[in-house]
């Protein structure tokens, strides 16, 4: 699926987000402690700790150079953040490489999923930033069809915007838009042929101003099928004593019923995925909805808010 994020570049600078042209070479304040950032670059998951400010300055320069050579990078991390994390989606176009290195601190600190790409047609790092977004997933429904660009439709940012977008054509009568991460993508400058390629998401419904339909390939909207898995809860970052809990084996059934093993005993019951992309589990420390911070075949990292304060579990996928 990587191929793809080579050709395209999210479409943020287009609808006209948070861009600044400032230029300078005014060094980047930090105020990191030790955390574990985990991150994508293209298909490829890293878990790695920096001990540093310094450390973390490095690999954040890292994530530029990366989108520079056409990867989406997306990170997001363990480390203790300044306040409970708003529903808001910040975003930032910039060619200001510091810049992006405070917004990607700043966004950090307020717990959000960073995703970070950089379009060679216009010099810039264009980024987005969630409370919850789900990162990679390869359970999805996949559909096989020739990869092609069109007219982006009028509707996607309540204008009209002069672009073409990628989308696939999977029969002579059935065209998916691609969608990644809430935004549509632009054609790149150098996108040139038409190739037959299979990709994998959820396909949506959306409407044009003049009421007419047209669909959607979600390549990020939660499945449960990448959740019905064996998982090991590896960290708990909580207020409370919750460290019991580090090593407990969740298995997700697909068939919605679930089991929690501690090494010495085991209990039953069920979750699911509710209608907002929580996942809910009785099994869970304090039962409820959870958000799903990250996902991805390795990874699963979810956080909760109740009258305790806010509880963040990293599962890691269990070898069966």
């Amino acid at each position: 699926m990587n191929k793809i994020f080579k050709l395209f570049a999210l479409v943020l600078a287009v609808a006209g987000l948070a861009s600044c042209e400032k230029h300078n070479n005014t060094p980047v304040q930090n105020d990191t402690a030790e955390r574990t950032i985990i991150y994508t670059v293209g298909d490829q998951e890293v878990h790695r700790t920096v001990k540093s400010d310094n450390e973390w300055d490095a690999l954040l320069e890292s994530f530029c150079d990366y989108a520079m050579t056409g990867e989406q990078v997306a990170f997001y991390s363990l480390g203790s953040h300044s306040s409970v994390a708003s529903k808001e989606t910040p975003s930032i176009s910039t060619s200001d490489r510091n810049e992006l290195k405070r917004w990607m601190k700043a966004m950090e600190k307020e717990g959000k999923t960073v995703n970070v790409s950089y379009d060679d047609r216009t010099g810039k790092w264009n980024g987005v930033a969630y409370l919850t977004i789900p990162i990679t997933q390869e359970d999805y429904d996949c559909y096989t069809g020739v990869l092609t660009c069109v007219e982006m439709p009028i509707d996607d940012y309540g204008m009209s915007v002069t672009a073409l977008v990628p989308a696939l054509q999977i029969s002579d009568d059935t065209l998916l838009v691609l969608e990644k991460y809430g935004y549509t993508m632009l054609c790149s400058s150098d996108y040139e042929s038409d190739d037959t390629i299979t990709l994998c998401g959820t396909i949506e419904t959306r409407q044009l101003d003049d009421n007419t339909e047209y669909l959607v390939l979600n390549l990020t909207s939660v499945s449960e099928s990448a959740i019905a898995n064996v998982w090991e809860l590896t960290d708990i970052q909580s207020s409370l004593d919750l460290t019991q809990n580090i090593g407990d084996i969740y298995n997700f059934n697909a068939d919605g019923t679930a089991t929690r093993t501690d090494g010495s005993s085991s209990d039953s019951g069920t979750w699911s995925v509710d209608a907002d992309g929580n996942l809910c589990c009785s099994l869970l420390p304090g039962g409820g909805c959870w958000d799903i911070n990250w996902i991805s075949p390795q990874t699963l990292i979810i956080s909760h808010i109740d009258s305790n304060g806010y509880i963040l579990i990293l599962f890691e996928r269990h070898a069966n």
